[in-house]
């Protein structure tokens, strides 16, 4: 075991790493994890949409059960949308190389073989896969569709030929244009209504087999309406996973893990300390704890070191919600000023709207935007309340008064 030291700090800050202790989320783990097994028996599965807060841990859940998929012999492709990106022409390109490993990329028809060169400018010859094609990936949208719906389906009957399972993943959804949003889930729906028939020898009934492919979308939570508003009806169709900030349960046992990773142990009052600095918000929880690992060199965290290095981590945390503030109107704001000065039980939309002198009804547009588009509200429960997406903020905004 390494020894307590800033260069055995087990604290990975930044987003879309993979931390080096994978904890919590063990019900969306055993969704996922159902989802590839019922696949694999021939049954149908809706896609997952995993949706939450930047720093939320959305892409370390993806990477994490891309990496576990393909050590169990699972076929996993993975792209992450950009904007202004061509998220269809990684996945074609991740699935030619997936293929072209497996050995069975000749086994392709050549309308698909064709489809993988026009969608990702990916060729596929006699020697396995070529770096590129001679022919540029098209892009035109009035052939996508169709070009990875074969793609996909092609694929999927020879992953259920060799008794195993094809995962497209697809992060930062959010991302994706409209033209592509239509293109990309049309031919999903077109690859996962297809069935396979067979008689069953005792009975003679006959017995439909959806092919073995699973999909993850993941993104910010406004990615529903993005869906909707691109006329994308793969929101409706699929299975939501929400993310949220992890329970007292699930805090322990991560930096308890973390710290045996590192060499160290959290003493219970530091153990406590951390747990409340992060909010149990996972991004916080590794900014935190980067600063207090660091904060001391015994092999025991004191709550000398946590309160010092959560000194420390203060401005970092400071910098982030004002980068998320960033960009705002001047009413929307104010929107989150008003929230914040409010008890969590009067936060609604009403109580709001008298803090600032005008109607709720005036102010509709300003609180959907700042729970759908922007992620700093959330509804709270069925009462009307709202509540801040990340934890500290609205002690931010009391403590920074503009």
């Amino acid at each position: 075991m390494e020894s307590r030291s800033a260069a055995s700090n087990p604290f990975t800050p930044g987003f879309g790493n993979l931390p080096r202790v994978f904890a919590g989320r063990k019900g969306e783990f055993a969704d996922l994890r159902v989802m590839v097994d019922r696949l694999a028996a021939g049954i149908h599965e809706p896609p997952r949409l995993v949706t939450g807060d930047r720093g939320i841990g959305k892409t370390t859940l993806l990477l994490e059960f891309e990496t576990e998929q393909n050590e169990a012999g699972r076929w996993v492709v993975r792209g992450a949308a950009t904007p202004g990106g061509t998220v269809i022409a990684r996945l074609a390109a991740q699935l030619a190389e997936v293929l072209d490993r497996r050995g069975v990329a000749g086994r392709l028809s050549g309308a698909a073989l064709g489809g993988i060169r026009r969608l990702s400018g990916v060729e596929i010859g006699p020697r396995g896969l070529a770096a590129e094609s001679a022919t540029p990936p098209a892009t035109s949208p009035a052939d996508r569709a169709g070009e990875l719906a074969r793609l996909l389906i092609e694929a999927a009957h020879l992953a259920r030929e060799g008794g195993t399972v094809l995962l497209v993943l697809v992060d930062e959804a959010q991302n994706i244009d409209r033209a592509t949003v239509g293109d990309l889930f049309s031919a999903v729906q077109e690859a996962q209504t297809q069935v396979v028939i067979e008689v069953d020898r005792r009975s003679g009934a006959r017995l439909r087999h959806s092919l073995p492919i699973g999909v993850v979308v993941a993104g910010l939570p406004g990615l529903v309406a993005h869906l909707s508003a691109a006329g994308s009806t793969f929101g409706e169709r699929s299975k939501p996973v929400e993310l949220g900030v992890f329970d007292d349960a699930d805090l322990r046992e991560g930096l308890r893990a973390f710290a045996t990773a590192g060499g160290g142990v959290f003493d219970a009052d530091a153990l406590e300390l951390v747990m409340e600095a992060s909010g149990g918000y996972p991004y916080f929880l590794h900014v935190v704890g980067s600063h207090v690992w660091n904060a001391g060199t015994g092999s025991v965290v004191t709550r000398a070191d946590a309160e010092a290095g959560i000194a420390a981590a203060s401005a970092y945390l400071d910098a982030f919600y004002e980068e998320r503030l960033r960009g705002l109107g001047e009413r929307q704001r104010q929107y989150l000023d008003a929230a914040a000065r409010l008890d969590p039980a009067d936060r609604t939309p009403g109580r709001i709207a008298e803090q600032l002198g005008t109607s709720s009804r005036r102010l509709a547009s300003t609180w959907q935007s700042l729970v759908g588009r922007h992620g700093l509200l959330r509804s709270a429960g069925g009462d009307g309340r709202l509540a801040f997406e990340l934890p500290g903020l609205d002690a931010y905004l009391r403590r920074s008064p503009r």
